[in-house]
């Protein structure tokens, strides 16, 4: 039987979401041109582009944690938990994915506090790095102090890890690569729309749009997102911002919800791993 307290989060975040939605669809999009540049993620060949731009991020940071790990597993493994972690963050209005690298290192037998410290190293660099992207974008002053406030824990979530990992250096050079190709992504999507923006705005707006979900409350950041990088957009000149940053998420939301099909194929006997490692977590809970 689920708890009370389960129960009542579950509902706020379908009352929190479905308001959202309403919120969005009513004041800030204009459907006919939403529904074009959604239309584009299925007829362009930009579209397949930004996919292996968007899975070489995802493949830059499983190697960057394998390289942390010391090399325990194949990268495969590292990969598949990454993208299982992705989807159940897209599906969850907190971010739970996280907890997938956890059972991860426990199937593998790698030690649980190094996982836990290359963690929050991965997401003190993320948000030192998109901080400094969009402290440097100078937002037009309203926002730069959320950016120079995710910069300024990122860089102390480094110092509290830094002695339990000998890579830092490394992982830095790992995740502005990956941020780098995943703002790339961002680029093939506008392209496939025939939209022009330069890619100092693209990752300026896709950084703020990120960064907006530290604070996750719907699934996969869903108006968050849109109205960060909307704002930036529009700040920027772009028409019809708010439309373009929903086509940016719902392509982000496609990749989600494939990707586990693709490593349930290609990768079964991990996935098997994986499942199995939270049947036992969840039969001791």
């Amino acid at each position: 039987m689920a708890s009370r307290a389960s129960v009542i989060r579950g509902v706020a975040s379908v009352f929190l979401t479905l308001a959202t939605l309403f919120l969005l669809l009513r004041f800030g999009l204009e459907l006919p041109t939403a529904y074009q540049y959604v239309k584009t993620l299925t007829t362009s060949y930009w579209t397949l582009a930004a996919t292996v731009s968007y899975a070489l991020a995802f493949y830059i940071r499983a190697v960057a944690w394998r390289t942390a790990d010391e090399k325990t597993a194949p990268t495969a493994v590292y990969l598949t938990s990454l993208y299982i972690g992705l989807a159940v963050n897209h599906l969850s209005p907190v971010k739970l994915g996280e907890a997938v690298r956890l059972l991860t290192a426990r199937a593998i037998g790698s030690p649980l506090k190094r996982t836990t410290a290359i963690l929050v190293a991965q997401r003190g660099i993320d948000l030192s790095i998109l901080g400094l992207f969009v402290t440097a974008g100078l937002l037009l002053g309203q926002t730069v102090w959320v950016a120079a406030l995710a910069f300024g824990v990122g860089l102390v979530l480094l110092l509290l890890v830094r002695r339990f990992i000998r890579t830092i250096p490394v992982l830095i050079g790992y995740g502005l690569l990956a941020w780098l190709f995943e703002a790339g992504a961002v680029t093939c999507l506008f392209l496939g729309a025939d939209v022009t923006v330069a890619f100092p705005v693209i990752l300026i707006a896709m950084s703020a749009g990120v960064l907006s979900g530290i604070a996750q409350f719907t699934p996969g950041g869903l108006g968050t997102y849109e109205l960060a990088m909307g704002t930036v957009l529009q700040l920027s000149g772009v028409p019809n911002p708010y439309e373009l940053a929903l086509m940016t998420h719902l392509f982000k939301y496609a990749f989600a919800f494939l990707t586990p099909v693709y490593v349930l194929l290609r990768h079964f006997a991990i996935v098997h791993l994986l499942f199995t490692q939270f049947k036992k977590h969840n039969t001791k809970g």
